[in-house]
């Protein structure tokens, strides 16, 4: 199948030349439909949605339209219901089905799928099980965007519908809203935003652009730029793992949240029992991805630095370096920012900023990354607090305020393994060939986690990374996934 993806055409602000092209390509094509991902319009006003109906008309071929932002902006999207129809529908084939949904809050930026939404959209992925392809498209992006500036406006629960699209073996996922086209695999889910076709709102002096996507056995992404094409395309299904016997090069153990203070936030009894199940283990290396004590307090600094004597790895996380925190936690942990091995290079970062929750890298600390990418070992790693990607279970606020840009150069440099602390929620997920993986609270009692308080083992072999998840409590373990490395 064949199908055209265009989105924010932001009516009446649009370039009309790059409109007619765009429409003229699709009439003259063998695309079987379109898939508009919202921003209709720009303002929710009567007239805009009657310009742009008026205009689509020229579209010789059958159109999805799902609703943006903008769309909902000054009650529109009652507009929308009258002049296109219900926000949340499906669209039947005999091996594909493709279900869109409203991620829009009116008069909001942001975007999210509401409860109601989300079960509907479980219950009707539940009943197409037996549809070889299946597409979900929402306006709002699902995960971080390169080249758009600051990450504000990724869905409020972007991890729970990216569980959600994965468990039920999701295709493809189309977004718009960023005005910027990008292309990722993540696990088996290739996650399309597009550009605008035809709006003048660009990014980064962007032409207008939309997507044709092919599938078959792959799926194939064309990024059609006026006088420019780019072209990605994936297997549709990840080589999974059979045959794991393979040399085992280390080990690294994983843990944030301690949270170390005098208070009942801190779990003592977990704190112990976990470190004693990790000195059983025999881990090459400890890394500590954040949040080691409760406040940034003297008495807590003296008092994790009496538990954690163990050889460490650290970065901080906000409650680090709030109050006194700043200046106390190089006094009392050593930083470094590069450890190598000719097995592994680890990179740590410090994401966090004084007095706030809100994590970046910056644009100085991207070039360092860059250049630390050019290092000759076999594995590269990269450590910071604050997350890439969305994680379950959590509304995203620990996403880093650069994640777009962060996480494109972590999968365009190819790094291995990015480890983060933020959220108090398990996670592990291969994007591109770059596997990021998030800890739970060790011993803190500000957890979302039904396994309980936790840590992770990752097991780097030669052709495979294993992850698991180890009960900070009863030492009981639960895999999180196993995955192939690209070598």
């Amino acid at each position: 199948m064949k199908i055209a993806h265009i989105s924010d055409t932001h009516f009446p602000q649009i370039i009309k030349e790059s409109f007619d092209r765009s429409i003229e390509k699709i009439n003259n094509s063998d695309i079987e439909f379109v898939i508009h991902t919202g921003d209709l319009v720009d303002r929710g006003y009567l007239r805009e949605y009657e310009e742009a109906i008026q205009s689509f008309s020229k579209l010789k071929k059958p159109i999805i339209f799902v609703p943006g932002n903008h769309d909902g902006k000054n009650v529109g999207l009652k507009l929308f219901e009258n002049f296109i129809g219900p926000l949340n529908g499906v669209k039947e084939g005999k091996d594909y089905v493709v279900i869109y949904l409203n991620s829009v809050i009116p008069d909001m930026n942001e975007g999210r799928i509401s409860n109601s939404s989300f079960l509907w959209l479980k219950e009707t992925l539940r009943g197409h099980l037996d549809k070889e392809i299946k597409i979900v498209c929402f306006h709002h992006h699902l995960v971080p965007v390169p080249n758009t500036g600051r990450e504000r406006n990724v869905l409020f629960n972007s991890g729970d519908v990216l569980d959600l699209l994965l468990k039920y073996g999701v295709n493809l996922v189309l977004n718009g809203h960023k005005h910027y086209p990008n292309v990722y695999k993540l696990e088996d889910l290739v996650i399309v935003n597009a550009g605008t076709m035809c709006s003048i709102k660009t990014r980064l002096g962007d032409k207008n652009s939309f997507n044709i996507i092919e599938i078959d056995d792959k799926i194939k992404v064309k990024t059609l730029r006026f006088g420019e094409i780019r072209e990605r395309e994936y297997e549709r299904k990840k080589e999974r793992i059979y045959n794991v016997n393979s040399e085992k090069l280390f080990r690294i153990v994983q843990i944030a949240g301690t949270c170390i203070d005098n208070s009942d936030i801190f779990n003592k009894k977990m704190f112990l029992n976990a470190f004693k199940k990790i000195s059983t283990l025999n881990p090459d290396f400890i890394v500590h991805c954040g949040d080691i004590v409760n406040e940034g307090l003297n008495k807590n600094y003296t008092l994790a630095a009496k538990y954690l004597k163990t050889p460490i790895f650290f970065v901080p996380g906000p409650r680090d370096i709030n109050y006194l925190g700043y200046n106390l936690f190089p006094k009392y942990f050593d930083f470094i920012e590069t450890h190598v091995t000719k097995k592994v290079a680890f990179k740590f970062l410090n994401s966090c900023q004084y007095d706030s929750d809100i994590g970046v890298i910056g644009r100085g600390e991207l070039d360092r990354i860059k250049q630390f990418s050019r290092i000759p070992s076999e594995f590269k790693a990269i450590v910071l607090h604050h997350n890439l990607l969305p994680i379950e279970n959590t509304r995203e606020k620990g996403l880093l305020e650069d994640a777009g840009d962060i996480l494109y150069e972590l999968t365009r440099l190819k790094i291995d393994l990015v480890l983060t602390g933020h959220s108090s929620h398990p996670s592990a997920r291969k994007i591109e060939n770059t596997l990021v993986v998030n800890a739970n609270s060790l011993s803190c009692k500000r957890q979302r986690n039904l396994f309980g308080n936790s840590f992770n083992i990752i097991d780097v072999y030669k052709d495979f990374i294993y992850v698991s998840e180890i009960q900070s409590l009863s030492g009981s373990r639960h895999v999180l996934g196993i995955w192939k490395r690209k070598i």
